[in-house]
């Protein structure tokens, strides 16, 4: 049996040998590389006829192919060939002896994996690539976060595609940074909020450094990384936030540096009791050694009135600042002034190309700048006193003391310092420009609130002597044009020259001044108004004169003609009263000439000195037109009865005679009848008749208002009764006919001459019938007054 089990085990063997021998012609022949060599480690395996180890040396295992392979994570390293673990930054699939080998995370065909590692080692394939804390993946590549950012943790490239910031003014010590405390570095101009390390913050908070510190940056475990000013000196600034370094740490502008007291001080202003202010225009690097402003000048003050800006962070972790206020300090010359009343000039010694300035006081006579109680800024630069115009001065200062704001005075610089601070002399007047003395006719005294302006004279009609005038008393001379010709008391007959009269001069006015009244006009002329200042004036001739044709002297206007009051200056002749068709013609139907209504055309005649066109008068008319016809019972005589012309002239060489009846149908020796007074110098009884105008007016209108009057008794022969008014005036009477178409005369009876009074007033007409063949022409009388007047009739 035994036998037989051997048999058979050497023929399974040999076929063993014989296939594993034909199969090793194509795989291998021999146990494989790093087989153990104990019995059983290495066997044929009739199966797959090839020799299979089933204990490997040196750390490889027994793989699929019977070689000696690593397992999952270990691969083959020569010499002796021994499996080793995978290390980080690689992975190592395992497997048979061929390919238990190691494969970087950085390698790839298509170098997409450069930079990728893995968390630990015996990774086994390549999904444990991954990109590592500090690093990120840019798509073709894993590279280092860069300083100022951080990523933490392993993570697959897809999700790990940038890194973090460091927060705002912080910073890292270097690239591939993996924590957020890794940002534990100040980036220069920035510091740490509250003083709490960024160790001991989640989220490290900064700033930007504050005004008036410096923040250098760095690492600062145990402080916030900011820096004071004060800490230097004290009082010094920075320009504004961020300051990274100590220089920056300045005096600023407006301050000086006191060594002695190893602080800035604002540059000194002055005052009334030291006027010398300064100002300090730069920021002035710190070096410890002591620092000045720069003077304004002597007696020149400075003011806080220029802005330096103060900066607050606008926000948490802002980056910039604005200015949230500013402190007023005296920066450049800009705050330099000087007070009122004071002006400003090149101190002794100055020149152009490096002024020194000081204050001068502007006194007598003089103004300076104006302004504010405190003043007047300005720059530096000349501002001399202005010099108060000709003929004006300033108040003396006791004055002005008292009364500051009325002189324009400031007692702090004993100057003053407006225009209106230069008072105008007396007897000048100020325009706020210039000074002119007060001209003739006016004076000023230079006292109370018009003290600027001139005063006329304050009685009409008198003048200064002169111009410049200081008093009202200097008004004691009298204008042309004006007269006191009461030697006795001059002042109480000042008065305009009469028409007539001028005065060409000056005169003063006292008493017994025998050249106090003017002069009548030469030649008989007169003026066109009252206080005519000189001869010339003397152009025309009075109403109702004229010169005559080779005559010099003016003269009653004669007959027939007028000197109009209205006639211009020059023009001294008398106007002829208008005649010809201008005269109204009287129709009268009988006798001969009825074709032509026996027209009768009158001429016209004016008492001498008629002063108007309307004072001329027909010599002959009719009260009415037509066969009009006025009674005479008495007191008539013949005139010559050649004809109606004849007749005219009859009464017209007749002084007595009143009107005419001219009887066309009587007998021809007595047609002609002469109405005459009677008792012409004696009598108490007056006749008036009206007068009929020149014009081409009715006769039978109302009446021009001229009447001519006669002295006459048996005036009840005349007319015909209308009715008789109860006055005793001559001029009511009169005027009482005047309104009366039918009044052809009035009869006044009881005339008194020394009363200038009548008795009664009893109205009279004439009669128009046209079957009458008397016509009636009243003459119209140029010896007497014609005009009405509440006055008597003058003596024939």
């Amino acid at each position: 049996m035994a036998n037989t089990m051997v048999l058979k085990a050497l023929l399974l063997s040999c076929a063993a040998i014989s296939v594993f021998g034909h199969r090793q012609l194509l795989q291998q022949t021999s146990c494989p590389a790093g087989c153990d060599t104990t019995v059983g480690a290495c066997v044929f395996d009739s199966t797959s006829a090839f020799y299979r180890c089933t204990k490997c040396l040196n750390n490889r295992v027994p793989a699929a192919d019977g070689s000696c392979g690593c397992a999952a994570g270990f691969y083959l390293v020569n010499n002796p060939a021994t499996c080793t673990k995978c290390p980080v930054g690689s992975y190592c699939p395992g497997g048979i002896a061929t390919k238990s080998v190691i494969y970087s995370c950085n390698w790839a065909s298509n170098d997409t994996t450069v930079g990728l590692t893995t968390k630990d080692e015996r990774s086994t394939s390549r999904a444990a690539c991954e990109v590592p804390p500090g690093w990120f993946y840019t798509g073709t590549a894993a590279v280092r976060c860069p300083k100022g950012e951080y990523r933490g943790g392993y993570a697959v490239s897809t999700a790990a595609t940038k890194c973090d910031s460091c927060p705002v003014g912080s910073t890292t010590e270097h690239s591939n940074s993996t924590l957020l405390t890794d940002c534990k570095v100040l980036k220069p101009g920035r510091f740490w909020l509250n003083q709490i390390t960024q160790m001991q913050q989640p989220e490290p908070a900064t700033s930007i450094c504050l005004q008036n510190s410096w923040c250098p940056g760095g690492v600062h475990p145990n402080g916030d990384g900011r820096k004071p000013c004060d800490s230097i000196a004290s009082g010094l600034w920075t320009k504004g936030l961020g300051a990274v370094a100590s220089p920056q740490c300045a005096i600023p502008p407006g301050h000086y540096f006191s060594a002695a007291a190893n602080t800035t001080v604002k540059c000194a202003n002055g005052d009334a009791a030291n006027p010398n202010g300064f100002y300090q225009p730069n920021w002035v690097q710190y070096t410890g050694v002591a620092t000045a402003c720069t003077a304004c000048g002597a007696g020149i003050l400075s003011a806080d009135l220029e802005s330096l800006n103060i900066f607050r962070p606008s926000d948490v972790g802002s980056t910039t600042g604005s200015p949230s206020e500013t402190l007023l300090v005296p920066m450049t010359s800009d705050s330099c002034y000087i007070r009122r009343g004071q002006g400003m000039v090149l101190a002794p010694g100055s020149n152009v190309s490096k002024p020194i300035y000081m204050a001068v006081t502007c006194d007598t006579n003089n103004y300076g700048t104006n302004g504010t109680d405190q003043g007047i800024l300005m720059k530096l630069t000349v501002t001399e006193c202005k010099t108060c115009p000709k003929y004006t001065t300033t108040m003396d200062r006791t004055t002005a003391t008292n009364f500051t704001t009325r002189y324009f005075y400031d007692t702090t610089t004993g100057g003053f310092y407006d225009p209106l601070a230069c008072l105008t002399q007396p007897g000048y007047s100020f325009d706020g420009f210039q000074a002119t003395p007060c001209p003739k006719g006016e004076y000023n005294d230079a006292i109370g609130d018009d003290a600027n302006k001139c005063s006329v004279c304050p009685i009409d009609g008198t003048t200064t002597y002169s111009e410049g005038s200081q008093s009202a008393a200097d008004c004691k001379y009298v204008l042309p044009g004006w007269q006191f010709p009461n030697a006795a008391n001059p002042a109480a007959s000042l008065s305009k020259c009469d028409y007539g009269f001028f005065s060409p001069i000056d005169r003063e006015i006292r008493a017994n001044n025998a050249s106090g009244a003017c002069t009548a006009c030469p030649n008989g002329k007169t003026t066109r108004e009252i206080g005519s200042p000189s001869d010339d004036r003397c152009d025309i001739c009075p109403a109702g004169q004229g010169i005559a044709e080779g005559g010099s002297s003016c003269q009653l206007c004669p007959s027939g003609s007028y000197g109009d009051e209205a006639r211009t200056a020059g023009n001294f002749t008398c106007e002829r009263c208008p005649a010809g068709s201008n005269v109204y013609r009287f129709r009268f139907q009988s006798g001969p000439s009825s074709t032509s209504d026996n027209l009768f055309t009158s001429a016209v005649v004016t008492k001498p000195g008629a002063s108007s066109v309307g004072q001329c008068s027909v010599e002959f008319g009719q009260v009415e037109d037509g066969n009009w016809k006025l009674t005479s019972s008495g007191s008539n005589v013949a005139g010559n009865s050649a004809d109606l012309d004849a007749c005219v002239a009859s009464c017209r060489a007749n002084p007595e005679c009143q009107f005419l009846n001219y009887d066309y149908a009587g007998d021809v020796a007595t047609r002609c009848q002469l109405r005459v007074s009677t008792a012409r110098t004696i009598g108490t009884t007056l006749l008036a008749y009206k007068v009929v105008p020149n014009s081409n007016l009715l006769a039978a209108s109302m009446g021009s208002g001229l009447f001519s009057w006669w002295v006459d008794d048996a005036a009840q022969e005349v007319g015909i009764y209308v009715n008789t008014i109860a006055t005793s005036s001559m001029a009511d009477c009169v005027s009482t006919c005047t309104l009366k178409s039918e009044c052809a005369a009035v009869r006044m009876d009881g005339y008194s001459s020394s009363a200038k009074t009548i008795t009664s007033c009893t109205l009279l007409k004439g009669a128009v019938t046209m079957t009458e063949t008397v016509r009636t022409l009243v003459r119209t009388r140029i010896d007497n007054d014609v005009s009405i007047t509440a006055g008597p009739a003058p003596a024939p």
